[in-house]
């Protein structure tokens, strides 16, 4: 928590130093007298208020200033009389008001926050009507200017009289956990401990079967299996957040297969260690890349040996296939555990990432600092109270359009795909925690734009690595079958990425198929209402398909197996020749 707030008071304070940048500049045709000047938050009309002993402030503006103020009471923190003493000629003159009406009811946030009304903002210089309330915030004809609307944007509350009681609700899947939430939609449900080398316990979950199943009927045949892989900073309930119809984790268990959905080191459901607790700061010592090593080979190889299979279908999003792509690449024993690896949104070089990523890249070197100075911890905890506050707060329409922009500046543009009743759910599990050294990773991979091991600084790297620079990860020694999807709208899977290292790396006799989507952004492949036709159904249907290939070649080595303990061989042309049609087929 220590190391989130210093970054933040480190951005904070290199913003402070641009706007003290930009107004160092005398002018003193535009600088009030100290002695006349009130102060900020005046107490005249509200005496309510508490007194303040704020020093007086005047304000000095290079450029033409454009301040929209309330005559209402309701704005308690930019009354007139203030905004008139701290924008004095010639920027005072340019002040406009708003009606003091009863209907208009504005305070500090109403500018930011109203509900577009046809009513008018009225000039003081013509006594004109100037523009209608949703066409304020495009540029005036002359620029430049620096609208202020309402010069003190705090939150502040209109008066008990125009107060209206907040209709606040729950959604009960807000605060369950992950086999809480199967349960409730009438799915079985198991949880499953692992320990891996290092000492990590990881939490698996598991959907055996289907909702009309049972378990008898479910135990006759082994089921084919599908483990889902969450990425950065999620946990399985990435997969289980939209309706049944709608999340993968029921769509492929409805299918007739076995689900498991992992857990990496560090987020809510894998908090535990053999010898430490999460409080002990060696416990958050990782990055995906001890992700990669150890906990991928201790969850895979738990769930065959339970399941008693040979092989299972891979799905993993964005660090769930990062991830993959490390093991693979240096452990070619995984590539027979994987019989078809699906990749979503698949993250491996971020040369051209954008949004928030892109601004961890921009602030490495102060990141770094602050990791050096603070160590390892963790980053962007999840609990029943984050979980609360999370959904009642998105759960207010006024809000609501915030929380759907902080999963934007992550993932990408809105593409419209949203469950907008779903977004306090989204947000209640997600974030759901991982470590800072994991988080540099990443800014490491944006700044420097190569897939490598953890850069430690060059002394350490020459000591661990033996060379300066950590090692890139060679993604052309993969032998699996991959199946890409990805799309122009994603923010952290760039396609330029995609279509500029991860196809042209991956050995053609891996690469199966690249699939592009259409305004699909990084959330959208596990919550986008176009994400089961599109993506689901295929991988379902190519399963289908590679199933059918595993039952006729069994067939075949049947035949040829009771064909060589017949003393008298008898060859069957007819049933030769449609086994061999049919795998043809297929191919």
């Amino acid at each position: 928590m220590k190391l989130i707030i210093l970054i933040l008071l480190l951005i904070l304070y290199s913003l402070c130093d641009e706007i003290t940048t930009s107004t160092s500049e005398e002018d003193t045709d535009m600088t009030a007298t100290p002695s006349t000047t009130t102060p900020l938050l005046s107490t005249a009309k509200n005496p309510g208020l508490p007194k303040t002993s704020i020093l007086p402030i005047a304000l000095k503006s290079p450029v033409p200033t454009f301040s929209f103020s309330s005559l209402s009471t309701n704005d308690w923190l930019s009354s007139m009389p203030t905004v008139q003493t701290l924008l004095p000629p010639p920027i005072a003159p340019t002040t406009m008001e708003v009606p003091d009406k009863e209907t208009f009811g504005f305070n500090s946030l109403t500018p930011l926050w109203t509900i577009p009304t046809k009513t008018p903002v009225i000039s003081p210089i013509n006594d004109s009507p100037i523009k209608p309330m949703q066409d304020v915030f495009p540029p005036f004809p002359t620029m430049p200017t620096l609208p202020t609307l309402a010069p003190f944007t705090f939150p502040t509350l209109p008066p008990p009289t125009t107060m209206k009681p907040l209709n606040i609700t729950i959604d009960p899947e807000a605060i369950m956990d992950v086999p809480e939430i199967i349960a409730h939609w009438g799915y079985p449900v198991e949880t499953h401990k692992v320990v891996t080398a290092d000492g990590y316990i990881l939490t698996l979950h598991r959907i055996p079967h289907g909702k009309n199943e049972t378990s008898k009927s479910a135990s006759k045949m082994p089921k084919p299996v599908v483990f889902l892989q969450h990425g950065l900073l999620c946990t399985s309930s990435i997969w289980l957040l939209n309706l049944p119809r709608q999340s993968a984790g029921y769509i492929f268990a409805d299918q007739g297969y076995d689900v498991w959905l992992g857990n990496m080191r560090g987020n809510t459901y894998s908090k535990q260690h053999v010898r430490m607790t999460s409080s002990d700061r060696r416990f958050w010592k990782f990055s995906w890349e001890e992700m990669a090593r150890y906990d991928l080979p201790a969850m895979i190889n738990y769930v065959l040996k339970n399941t008693r299979q040979s092989n299972l279908y891979y799905v993993g999003h964005s660090q769930g296939a990062l991830t993959m792509f490390a093991k693979m690449s240096e452990d070619p024993e995984m590539s027979t555990k994987v019989r078809k690896f699906f990749a979503l949104a698949p993250v491996a070089r971020m040369s051209h990432v954008k949004g928030l990523f892109h601004d961890l890249g921009q602030i490495y070197e102060q990141y770094n600092l602050v990791y050096q100075v603070f160590g390892d911890g963790e980053f962007l905890t999840n609990n029943i109270f984050t979980k609360l506050l999370t959904d009642i707060f998105c759960d207010q329409a006024v809000n609501n359009p915030l929380c759907e922009n902080f999963i934007f500046a992550v993932s990408g543009p809105n593409s419209n795909q949203f469950n907008n009743s779903r977004i306090g759910i989204y947000l209640a599990h997600n974030p759901a925690g991982t470590s800072s050294r994991n988080m540099l990773h990443f800014a490491q991979m944006v700044k420097t734009k190569r897939m490598s091991r953890f850069d430690f600084g060059k002394d350490l790297n020459s000591k661990i690595y033996g060379a300066p620079l950590p090692p890139e990860y060679d993604i052309r020694r993969i032998n699996s079958s991959i199946y890409l999807f990805y799309s122009d709208f994603d923010w952290l899977a760039n396609p330029k990425d995609v279509e500029g290292f991860l196809i042209p790396m991956l050995p053609t006799r891996s690469l199966k198929k690249a699939t592009k989507l259409r305004d699909f952004n990084h959330n959208d492949f596990l919550w986008g209402m176009r994400a089961r036709k599109e993506i689901y159904e295929k991988i379902i249907n190519t399963i289908k398909l590679d199933q059918r290939r595993v039952k006729l070649q069994n067939s075949m080595d049947r035949f040829f197996e009771n064909q060589n303990r017949n003393t008298t061989v008898v060859k069957d042309d007819e049933m030769m020749k449609r086994l061999r049609n049919e795998t043809m087929d297929l191919d």
